[in-house]
Formats: C-alpha cells, structure tokens, sequence
C-alpha cells in the first residue's frame, strides 16, 4: 500500500471513531507536534515550495470563505502541524500556507495528508484512475462510511460586461459533490439522482427525508450526509 493510499485509508478509518476518541486522540498528536515544531522553528520543510502568483483585481477573492491566512491542523508528509496558518485557492486548485517570513507557499499537493479548514476535512483526492472518478484535486470529505462522500469546490474568472473603458473581473463558483458506492463513483447532482444512486431503498429514504423535512437545495451537506447515513443503516452496510 503506497504512503498516500494509507492515508486516505487511516482518515476514512478515523472517520468512523466517536467524536470523543476522534478528539482525544488528536490532542495527544498535536501536542507532541507544537513541541516538535517549536524546536524546529522554520527549517520545516513546510515552507520549501514555490511561491503564490498573483492575481488580478477582481471584485471578489477566490479563496473557500476567506482570503485570509486561517489556523488550521494540516498534515504534511505526515507531519502533523496543528497551528498551520493556511488558505484554499479554488481557483488554482492550490493549498497555500504563510511562513514565519510572510511569504505565500504553494504546498505540493502529493505531500498533503489533510488539512481541517473552515470547518471542512480535505484532501488531495488523485485516485483518478477509480471507475468514474473526478478529477484530481482538493476535496472536501463529508462522509466516510461504507459510502464515501466528496465535495468540490471551483472559482472561475470572469469578466464584467459593461461599458466602461475599465475592464472588471469577478469570480463565479461551482460545487460538486461525489458519491463512492460499490466501488465506483457517481456524481449527485440533485435529489432525484441520489436517491437514484442509492437504489432499492428508494421509497424508505423518501419517507426519511419527509419526516426530518430535509431540504437538498438549502442544506445541501447535511442533506447527503444524514441520507447517506440511514441508507447504510437500512442498508446494513454502516
């Protein structure tokens, strides 16, 4: 098994502990970590990467929910760095993190275990060769039972068009979302397709979603996660 495929296996592995365990388990980690850190300062090779090209001006930034450096707990080479002031460009699909000098440094995607950004647990997902597998890139993990469920985040730029002699840019952005059943991927793009996807418990989920009122167009996230969760619990699969 490659370092990478152990990774992604031990993250769906914790995935399945109790919030409690989960917890525990990485204050020790990361306590270890800082005092690790402290000594040696920045000689990590956290900050040996390129750094960040810039962007144009845009009315909008491109980064997941803030354009600032956020403390994060990141592993990398499997290096675990608790405090790690880190920012996702969904636009350059590019993970960056700030050194003690303030400079923005590109992370090598293949040296990236996960980061825990903004409330999100993502990786670099590069298993492209699975049947019906995305492309590369940093996703969101929402769910990792049985059924693994993925989230993708991308911003385009776009070019305002209006009169003005003065050109103005902006970014639009776009979410998918990923389901692994059975060993193959499928993308869900709304309700009707998911429940499509997680055949033949079709009418059991209905009536679950009708008695939780879950909503797929507001809620989205928690929309899959507690459907995918009572499939596998009808399914006993979980």
């Amino acid at each position: 098994m490659t370092r990478k495929s152990l990774l992604i296996f031990l993250i769906f592995w914790v995935g399945r502990l109790s919030s409690q365990e989960v917890s525990s388990i990485q204050q020790l980690i990361d306590r270890s970590a800082i005092e690790y850190l402290q000594k040696a300062h920045n000689l990590s090779a956290l900050y040996y990467g390129n750094l960040q090209e810039g962007h144009p001006r845009t009315t909008n930034h491109p980064y997941l929910v803030s354009d600032q450096y956020t403390k994060s707990r990141l592993s990398y080479l499997q290096t675990i760095y608790p405090e790690a002031m880190v920012r996702l460009d969904l636009s350059r699909n590019e993970l960056l993190v700030i050194s003690p000098d303030f400079r923005s440094i590109v992370l090598f995607p293949d040296n990236v275990d996960y980061v825990d950004l903004h409330g999100n647990h993502i990786f670099y997902f590069s298993n492209v060769n699975l049947p019906g597998a995305p492309s590369a890139g940093y996703y969101a993990l929402l769910h990792s039972g049985n059924c693994l469920i993925l989230k993708n985040q991308t911003a385009q730029l776009m070019q305002k068009d209006n009169n003005s002699t003065t050109m103005e840019y902006y970014y639009t952005f776009t979410t998918k979302y990923y389901l692994f059943k059975d060993g193959a991927f499928q993308i869900i793009r709304n309700q009707r397709g998911l429940l499509k996807a997680l055949q033949p418990h079709k009418k059991e989920l209905k009536r679950f979603i009708s008695a939780n009122h879950l909503l797929y167009r507001s809620y989205t996230d928690d929309f899959l996660v507690r459907t995918i969760k009572e499939y596998e619990k009808i399914s006993g699969q979980k």
